[in-house]
């Protein structure tokens, strides 16, 4: 811009040395000083135009490279973007990145999420996004595996784990060169430990307000079904027991589990408690019968097999007060690939449905179903549920084939 103003002044100068007449010196000299301004302040314009430019892209900039330290749930200390637009999810960690409306940030999946099983809700609703998306490494039944080439190509800002232990995470972190968080979520969805790898996630990827909303949503469930349970007529008298659980694959009506989160909510006794066993297993069968149970619930991914079991023994189940009066009704499963929480929770309502009638009149457990999918995955369910798995909320009859 100075350099410009010099011409401009030496033209002036030139324009005076020629002899013209003052008052022609004079207009002349004046106009060139106008254009000289003119100049001048548009070039003064321009560069603080390019100033401002370069200022707003250093901004940018500074905040796509600004980081924050985080403690991941394994304990871990980590360094992480501010603003993370890119991730890939290791293990059991993409379900949570559903719940929290952060499926477009995912950018590589593990094989198994390929797949699309309606009892896995979250890879359902959201199959068409992750059949395009490239394979990060193994996952499911095969194990939890990833291919740090494969990450690398995929080119994330933060890798999200659950299934690996921290020296695990390590390495991967340091092979790749990428941020590892690792979440560790508990099998259980009520409870504080579930509810703080939502909040850390959230954290990570900025769905903060989406996080809380989650948590706020699955605590106000909780209260709701104690509350309709509590102020029920037969609170405090009803057992149960729940057969035909899956773990490590299907079972008959000795899979169960103890301290099973639908019945420990709704306040019910549960049979295969106090057996030794916390979480799925097989019960010895003397152990239902001696209890007789006033309701029996069966998964009905499992209801076959269960049938399967009266036909070889009809003495046995004809001997249970629950199968004689029709006391029989089905769940949904809901552990695939770990804990589906919405299934989880539309079978807690289920359950005090069936259990305390009177508190529960104005509660439709499949509607319930369609109303938690919504909410946490965006999609209602049961109707693909009845469709492509025959499963629904109903009472069940054993007796017949």
């Amino acid at each position: 811009m100075i350099a410009s103003l010099k011409c401009y002044g030496i033209i002036i100068h030139n324009t005076f040395e020629k002899g013209a007449p003052v008052e022609i010196r004079h207009g002349w000299a004046a106009r060139m000083a106008a254009i000289a301004c003119a100049i001048m302040l548009a070039l003064a314009a321009m560069a603080f135009a390019g100033c401002a430019e370069t200022n707003d892209g250093g901004e940018a900039e500074d905040a796509a490279s600004a980081m924050m330290t985080v403690v991941d749930m394994r304990g871990r200390t980590v360094d992480v973007p501010q603003d993370v637009q890119r991730i890939v999810c290791v293990g059991i960690s993409l379900r949570p990145v559903c719940y929290l409306q952060a499926v477009d940030k995912v950018v590589g999946v593990e094989e198994s999420e390929h797949e699309d099983y309606v009892q896995c809700a979250y890879r359902h609703v959201n199959h068409a996004t992750f059949e395009k998306l490239p394979v990060i490494g193994d996952g499911g039944s095969k194990g939890v595996t990833p291919n740090e080439e494969a990450i690398m190509e995929a080119a994330p800002q933060v890798i999200v784990a659950d299934g690996l232990e921290a020296d695990a995470a390590d390495a991967l972190q340091q092979k790749t060169g990428i941020p590892v968080v690792c979440l560790d979520q508990p099998e259980t969805f009520f409870g504080q430990d579930y509810c703080d790898n939502l909040l850390f996630l959230g954290k990570v990827l900025g769905r903060e307000e989406r996080a809380h909303e989650v948590v706020d949503y699955i605590k106000d469930l909780e209260s709701d079904l104690k509350a309709r349970s509590a102020a029920s007529k037969s609170a405090g008298t009803v057992s149960a027991y729940a057969a035909g659980i899956s773990f490590r694959g299907g079972h008959g009506f000795d899979g169960t589990e103890a301290l099973f989160p639908p019945f420990d909510v709704c306040g019910i006794a549960n049979v295969a408690d106090g057996q030794g066993a916390n979480g799925p297993y097989s019960i010895d069968l003397e152990a239902v019968s001696s209890a007789q149970p006033s309701y029996v619930f069966i998964e009905s991914g499992n209801l076959p097999l269960v049938k399967e079991d009266y036909a070889s023994n009809p003495a046995y189940f004809d001997a249970l007060n629950a199968v004689k009066e029709g006391k029989t009704y089905s769940l949904i499963s809901y552990r695939f690939y770990s804990t589906n929480v919405e299934l989880a929770l539309a079978n807690c309502y289920q359950v005090g449905s069936v259990a305390y009638p009177d508190t529960f009149s104005d509660v439709d457990p499949e509607k319930k179903l369609d109303e938690i999918s919504e909410f946490m995955l965006g999609a209602p369910l049961s109707a693909e549920f009845a469709q492509k798995e025959g499963a629904r909320f109903q009472q069940v009859d054993i007796t017949q084939p």
